[in-house]
């Protein structure tokens, strides 16, 4: 498991050490309201003479059945049917609530991403502007993984179309914040290689290191890095098989003796993992001028290289080296973190998106349905996150908490979601 490291542990920590739960944070509902509103903003295709109920609504109640341990169409419509009269309080319902096929056809026929868009940058406005009450600082470095991920549910073997290849999304994590700030949808016949570009373009960069796997890691990737004024620390292997083998080769014993050696180009951590005991080992070095093509690499200031150490409880040693390249000068601290934070989007987004939300269970064929249920979802999971250390338990057993009593731990949630309510009662605690 990736170890903590960003600015929602730093707020959570402190949320622990002055013993703040729920109970501490005042009744407000801004962020209901917040969300109703962004909601109405999303296009709405259905003809006037056929709607019977409010896009935003729906999307409301959609992503409050998510956190009450909802996780398909008809559970939904079920939470929304039983809750009506609490719903009544928050949202407009002029002619009751959804039925399940409205809400699913709705999903089908909607473009979600700017709303996805704007919910998640209000949760990430929350979160920095929390951490700067809590720490002081405003200019930590934030490290974004980039990484993809299959919807297994969503295939389809046989139907009249033929063959329905299950949704990919390509998908970019905080680790600081500790949610996904974005997605890209992959088509049909491509892969996630061209996602990436597509997808980095489209988002604030600046003063961030993006990382990824080796499959992404092309030179169209690392450029649309530079170009949007951030840093890369990129995954090596055999799909370069020149460049790798030429890092390898690179990165001998000896080179590595004369590097841990050196202040600033070596870093040894050694840590309790649930496979064994973990001992990892940081590499940097800055000459980089050996190698003939480095200039076809956007940005490339540096190469790294981490050499991990797995002890098993039953005696058993394992042993890998994985190798980087990277626009970021010498900086140890900086390189591992990034290297090391990389795992966060399949540990804590890809994990909790099919365990937590059983997305891999979504046997939503319909693309675009399927698209909006999974960002949908990824809101949903980004609120239990913020709100996570006020219940202490983890994100799944709070669904279940919601679920047992839904009007109760939703308002408690809603309140939460308040960048003044949290330093409210921080200042409260500590004065």
């Amino acid at each position: 498991m990736a170890r903590k490291s960003g600015k929602i542990d730093d707020i959570q920590e402190k949320l622990k050490d002055y013993s703040i739960g729920m109970k501490d944070i005042g009744n407000n509902d801004v962020f209901i309201h917040s969300l109703s509103k962004e909601a109405a903003k999303v296009p709405d295709y259905r003809h006037p003479s056929y709607v019977k109920h409010k896009l935003q609504d729906i999307l409301s109640i959609c992503i409050l059945g998510f956190l009450a341990d909802c996780n398909e169409w008809e559970e939904i419509a079920d939470f929304a049917l039983q809750k009506e009269k609490w719903l009544k309080k928050y949202l407009e319902l002029p002619n009751g609530v959804p039925s399940s096929d409205t809400i699913r056809i709705v999903a089908g026929n909607i473009d979600a991403a700017y709303f996805y868009q704007a919910v998640i940058q209000s949760m990430e406005a929350l979160v920095n502007d929390v951490h700067t009450a809590v720490t002081g600082q405003d200019n930590e470095v934030e490290i974004l993984s980039m990484d993809g991920k299959e919807s297994r549910g969503s295939k389809r073997t046989d139907s009249n179309n033929g063959n329905i290849k299950p949704l990919h999304t390509l998908n970019l994590y905080s680790s600081g914040c500790g949610f996904c700030i974005g997605q890209e949808f992959i088509k049909e016949k491509t892969n996630e290689i061209p996602a990436g570009p597509v997808l980095l373009g489209k988002m604030d960069l600046k003063g961030k290191v993006v990382t990824w796997d080796a499959l992404n890691t092309q030179k169209e990737t690392v450029e649309a890095v530079i170009r949007g004024k951030g840093d890369y620390v990129a995954a090596l292997k055999g799909n370069h098989s020149l460049f790798y083998k030429e890092l390898v080769e690179y990165f001998s014993e000896e080179t590595l003796e004369g590097m841990e050696k050196t202040t600033g180009h070596y870093k040894k951590t050694t840590e309790k993992e649930h496979g064994g005991i973990a001992t990892r080992e940081y590499y940097q070095t800055d000459e980089t001028g050996w190698y003939e093509d480095k200039k076809k690499w956007k940005g490339l200031a540096t190469f790294g290289m981490v050499k991990k150490k797995l002890e098993k409880p039953d005696g058993r040693t394992i042993e890998e080296r994985r190798y980087y390249i990277s626009s970021l000068p010498v900086d140890v601290e900086l390189f591992s973190k990034a290297a090391r934070g990389h795992w966060g989007v399949e540990n804590q987004l890809h994990w909790h998106l099919d365990f937590t939300f059983k997305d891999d269970y979504n046997t939503t064929a319909e693309k675009t349905c399927a698209k909006n249920m999974q960002m949908l979802k990824k809101i949903a999971l980004a609120i239990l996150r913020i709100v996570q250390t006020l219940y202490s338990q983890s994100l799944k057993r709070i669904r279940k908490t919601i679920a047992r009593d839904c009007e109760k731990e939703l308002e408690n949630i809603l309140s939460a979601l308040s960048a003044d309510a949290i330093k409210s009662a921080l200042y409260k605690a500590s004065n």
